[in-house]
């Protein structure tokens, strides 16, 4: 009897040193895109991506190993095996889906075009923004949207982040931006409040522009991808994903 139990808790020990041994879980995020994901003074990144891409690594049991990555390279550095995670409030769109395995949407956003309250005659159509200079982040959905729906029409700023996009914004460089609202309203409220801006035109819903956010896991890498499908409906089940959610959005709700 005692043999079987020394054997035992020596088996257990043996699990938790192979789980102690398994690599970091590699995640790459852009680190320029507050409060979803941002490096901080200190260098580490933190943000709604980052505490979520934690609490995954958590349940996976792997230590979580963060890499800044810039935005227009995230996608060939996960298929090239950078890293194994794609953690960075990617939009779902058929395009993507043929470069890499999205999980399901972890949150869900639209499109919204902003102006600061003092602007005036800006409307959402090619001749109410004719000659006018909108920002928007570049190599996004919303850029091309904009290209395909406005072409030439409108004089399009395209930034390499959006902290870029927005400094110009502050600046009076552009008279409106075009991004989530998920990033938008958390950006007014920390710049002069949501009543020191406008809307300009509808919530934009567009199938096109991309509502969907996934984790992207490699092409082929189902049993990772599969495992945080599982832990997303788990997360979102048992109310951590409220909790992470409240931590950075005052009233912005992510999921239905």
């Amino acid at each position: 009897m005692k043999t079987a139990f020394v054997a035992a808790i020596a088996l257990l020990l043996a699990g938790g040193a192979a789980r102690a041994d398994d690599p970091p879980l590699r995640m790459g995020v852009e680190g320029a895109y507050a409060p979803f994901n941002a490096v901080g003074p200190d260098g580490k990144v933190h943000g709604f991506d980052i505490d979520f891409g934690e609490e995954l690594c958590k349940r996976l049991q792997r230590h979580c190993e963060w890499m800044v990555v810039q935005w227009d390279g995230l996608i060939p550095a996960l298929q090239a095996g950078k890293f194994d995670v794609l953690m960075s409030s990617v939009t779902m769109t058929p395009e993507r889906h043929q470069q890499v395995r999205f999980s399901k949407p972890y949150y869900f956003s639209y499109g919204l075009m902003i102006a600061r309250k003092d602007q005036q005659d800006l409307q959402f159509s090619r001749e109410g923004l004719d000659g006018r200079a909108i920002g928007v982040q570049a190599s996004t959905t919303h850029e091309h949207w904009l290209r395909e729906r406005f072409g030439t029409a409108i004089s399009i700023h395209a930034y390499p982040s959006s902290d870029d996009m927005f400094l110009d914004f502050q600046n009076g460089r552009l008279d409106a931006v075009f991004a989530e609202s998920v990033a938008m309203f958390p950006w007014m409220e920390r710049n002069g409040g949501i009543d020191a801006y406008k809307q300009i035109g509808p919530d934009i819903t567009d199938p096109a522009l991309g509502t969907e956010m996934g984790i992207a896991v490699a092409n082929g890498n189902d049993a990772l991808g599969s495992e945080i499908d599982r832990l997303i409906d788990e997360i979102v089940a048992d109310g951590t994903f409220r909790k992470i959610e409240r931590k950075y959005f005052e009233t912005l709700r992510l999921r239905p």
